[in-house]
């Protein structure tokens, strides 16, 4: 009896939830949120600590869940296997994501961003010393064992990239890293550097002269899309084709800053010019083409979309007394917005699938109201069934008594 129902509540979740949706089986199980708060400049008192939060999207809840002690910014973060690795001011974490229990630390002097690869957390490098000025690493990237957070290798800077690097991208075995040289004010570089994962070979790309200090890194298409700072009065977005050995560059329209909030939604770059109240977006096939995808909007810091339903949460701050998330649809329509921390700069979806939830239990109950597929409410409650999903990743099925 219990099989029969299980496979009549995945039917009815995957067709009713889920119909037409190319990630039948998968939700957006949370989404976490990476405060900076902020200190003093001066006297490098911290006044407002950095903290981790997580967003329940189907109980529309916030809450803290752990202080960063030490970190002063939040690079970057990625879930793996419900885990989350976040980069954090000269630190790799790995947390569970399930009992948000912090499970190993590494110290990694200048961690920028990450990108998984056979079970090794690839992560880019660069930083400033004691004085405010570019500190020389002997690698500016390195490999970290997922499980142990362990180095297990570098590209020295003799065989690889020789300047700082950002962005970082994975398409198949071949690993691209954007190089900027950013920590060395006034003489930013443009390379795209490739790392074979198979071989170990290394080659670069120069983005030109209109391509100084990528940033962001995305991979799309078999390509490589990055957005430029240049010399931060203005941006640049750079086209890679690898297999055609091509590079495009071109300037960003109008656009008198860089670019501080941007992600990639399909094959479609979404992108924020700093001082602009406006979202705009850019194709990669045609990345000189630049259009408004909203036009009126607060300057975001941070920004991630969920890949199941293609919402924007974008984060907002005035860098000192608060933060909050805004919640938008495809179409850019406001659906809401929920406060978090000071200076949320990076955010991450926890994306999950039903038929990779630990087990199924179930429990025979009354039940009150309807819940979704994350413990909230499902249309097979009026089926006579709730399937819920703890925060424990465990499947408990509930039928009426």
């Amino acid at each position: 009896m219990l099989l029969t129902t299980i496979r009549f509540v995945v039917a009815t979740l995957s067709i009713v939830l889920f119909a037409g949706n190319g990630m039948a089986q998968a939700y957006l199980h949370q989404v976490f949120v990476l405060n900076e708060g902020w200190s003093n400049w001066q006297t490098g008192e911290m006044i407002e600590p950095a903290t981790l939060g997580v967003y329940d999207p189907g109980l529309q809840t916030y809450s803290v869940l752990d202080t960063l002690e030490g970190a002063g910014f939040v690079s970057d973060a990625l879930i793996l296997d419900e885990r989350l690795y976040i980069a954090a001011d000269g630190q790799l974490l790995m947390y569970d994501a399930n009992s948000y229990e912090l499970l190993t630390s590494m110290q990694v002097v200048g961690i920028r961003q990450m990108v998984h690869a056979e079970g090794r957390i690839y992560v880019t490098r660069g930083d400033v010393d004691e004085g405010g000025l570019n500190l020389p690493l002997d690698a500016y990237l390195q490999w970290y064992n997922a499980e142990t957070l362990l180095l297990e290798g570098a590209l020295s800077s003799n065989a690889g990239p020789e300047y700082a690097t950002e962005g970082i991208a994975l398409i198949e075995d071949q690993l691209f890293i954007g190089i900027n040289n950013a920590f060395d004010w006034g003489n930013e570089v443009g390379r795209i550097g490739r790392f074979d994962l198979n071989t170990e070979t290394y080659v670069e790309w120069d983005l030109g002269e209109e391509g100084k200090n990528p940033n962001h890194l995305f991979a799309t298409d078999g390509q490589i899309m990055s957005v430029n700072n240049r010399d931060y009065g203005s941006t640049s977005l750079s086209v890679l084709n690898p297999q055609l050995d091509v590079v495009e560059t071109v300037l960003v329209s109008e656009a008198n800053a860089g670019c501080l909030a941007a992600t990639m939604d399909g094959s479609t770059l979404k992108y924020q010019i700093t001082g602009e109240g406006q979202v705009r977006a850019s194709h990669v096939s045609s990345p000189a083409i630049s259009t408004p995808w909203l036009e009126d909007s607060p300057a975001y810091y941070g920004v991630v979309v969920d890949p199941v339903s293609g919402d924007w949460y974008g984060s907002v701050t005035d860098y000192s007394t608060f933060g909050y998330i805004e919640i938008r649809d495809t179409e850019g329509t406001f659906q809401g917005q929920f406060e978090c921390g000071v200076s949320p700069g990076v955010l991450c979806a926890d994306v999950r699938n039903l038929n990779q939830v630990m087990e199924i239990q179930e429990e025979r109950r009354p039940f009150e109201s309807p819940v979704d597929v994350a413990g909230r409410r499902t249309p097979g409650s009026f089926h006579g069934f709730q399937l819920i999903i703890g925060s424990d990743g465990q499947k408990v099925l509930r039928t009426r008594q």
